[in-house]
């Protein structure tokens, strides 16, 4: 079996303590009332089913068997249907919906000493997350978590999504390692080990509230702290 030489991380729901309700009313109704400093008159039943259908919309036009949809790209699309082409105001509207949309917002106590750990015994780390690019690295900078890692992949860049194969190959590519020399660390049976598995990586699977004992397909490693990952991975480096 070959070295460990790569350590590739999921973000939210591994490393970050995060829980967010996109369906809040609230999101659009501060969303409505933002837009009415720049002439907008939207309210906020009409501004979310313009949003959920704009999205629905991007992802039923993509070619692609996990599709992901760019949320700079949907708002930017509605503002443009009411006239607004003011190039900074997606992105404003972004941090709001995200703002507003988030519950809790923190790392996990396990995960800073597992990232020094990693990091001081020289493995190559880098971050893979199904997230937003418009605002995923403001939010690990909010956390101090950059320092950490070499490269991030974020899918609303690339268009699919984990666990598309794809993205996994494309995460090791990076650092020119073979699937069999990185491991995964992520939280979702089916989304994480599913996709890393599939290209022949090694596997983590992070189960704090131990809700994922007999799903499937099973990890190299199960463990309910991310400590007990690093020693793991260090024994198999």
């Amino acid at each position: 079996m070959l070295r460990i030489r790569a350590v590739i991380f999921d973000c939210y729901g591994t490393l970050v303590d995060i829980q967010t309700n996109e369906g809040k009313d609230e999101i659009f109704a501060y969303l409505s009332l933002y837009l009415h400093y720049y002439g907008a008159e939207i309210n906020t039943a009409t501004l979310k089913s313009l949003f959920h259908a704009e999205k629905e919309h991007y992802l039923n036009t993509r070619q692609e068997r996990y599709p992901e949809f760019d949320i700079e790209v949907v708002l930017k699309k509605i503002l443009q249907m009411r006239g607004l082409n003011n190039p900074f105001l997606a992105e404003s509207c972004c941090k709001i919906f995200r703002l507003v949309s988030r519950d809790r917002f923190q790392l996990f106590p396990d995960s800073l000493p597992a990232l020094r750990e990693l990091k001081s015994r020289g493995f190559l780390l880098s971050m893979l997350s199904n997230a937003q690019n418009v605002f995923f690295y403001q939010e690990i900078d909010m956390l101090g978590l950059r320092q950490f890692f070499r490269y991030f992949v974020v899918s609303s860049y690339w268009g699919f999504r984990k666990p598309d194969p794809r993205i996994f190959y494309l995460a090791c590519s990076l650092f020119n390692v073979m699937p069999g020399e990185a491991v995964y660390i992520g939280d979702d049976a089916g989304v994480d080990i599913k996709g890393a598995r599939s290209i022949g990586m090694r596997t983590v699977l992070i189960d704090r509230e131990q809700r994922q004992k007999t799903q499937e397909p099973k990890p190299d490693y199960y463990t309910t702290d991310l400590r007990k990952a690093a020693e793991w991975i260090k024994e198999n480096g």
